[in-house]
């Protein structure tokens, strides 16, 4: 189990998971809260850093900004199932470049830029996770329905970017474990669109969600690096 007094950093912390994910850890650990655009939260054990982009550059230079601060918990809560331009799709048809390349970028690259510009400043020789949320539809085994091409093919991606990133960085520091979460259905703007054909009982809440991602956190072994693992436990297969 991980002790109190802990620093956090997560990415995306405007978001519904990201913000109740960052209520969560706040009474007990320092959070670094990365956003792109401002948000209402309590001050308490609060870093608010807003930046104006996640590429690259930008990312190196929040990393180096915080050159003496390191993490017990890095969580990258970015990314998009659709927006005002799009959604999912049903069909081939359906399927347009523009959205699978934004739908990649959100989903894949940016968490994958993250890691690269933040992982040496998770804590070395102490257990610590770096963990991503990623969806059980990124799932070729799980995959029954088909449709969502651009949303699956970005998340079955970022599932191989935690494996990949498991065994390298795993060789770096070894008492890191690199996962992807799946949060469940959670009430949303995300998700509303599509919860009219779900049962009450499958959709959470963001409090419950994280609540049952934070178990799942720290019931972590070194073993479970570069799982996929669900609000329950469950580990998903690829």
């Amino acid at each position: 189990m991980y002790k109190k007094n802990k620093n956090i950093a997560i990415f995306g912390a405007n978001g519904t998971i990201g913000s109740a994910i960052l209520a969560h850890y706040q009474n007990e650990s320092q959070v670094y809260a990365f956003s792109r655009s401002d948000f209402d939260a309590s001050d308490c054990n609060l870093y608010k850093i807003l930046l104006d982009d996640y590429k690259d550059k930008t990312l190196a230079k929040a990393a180096n900004s915080h050159e003496n601060d390191f993490f017990d918990k890095i969580i990258v809560c970015t990314g998009m199932l659709h927006n005002e331009d799009f959604m999912p799709e049903k069909r081939i048809e359906d399927f347009s470049e523009n959205q699978f390349m934004k739908t990649l970028e959100s989903n894949t690259l940016i968490p994958t830029l993250i890691a690269k510009n933040f992982y040496k400043k998770l804590k070395k020789n102490e257990k610590c996770i770096l963990a991503f949320l990623s969806a059980r539809v990124g799932s070729i085994t799980d995959n029954r329905s088909g449709g969502w091409y651009s949303y699956r093919a970005s998340k079955a991606a970022l599932n191989m970017i935690v494996k990949n990133l498991s065994i390298e960085l795993g060789r770096y520091n070894r008492e890191l474990s690199v996962i992807g979460l799946h949060p469940g259905t959670v009430d949303s703007p995300l998700t509303q669109p599509f919860q009219k054909n779900l049962e009450d009982s499958k959709i959470f809440s963001a409090d419950f969600s994280v609540l049952k991602l934070s178990s799942v956190i720290d019931s972590l072994d070194i073993k479970d690096s570069g799982k996929c693992i669900a609000w329950d436990g469950e580990e998903i297969l690829p």
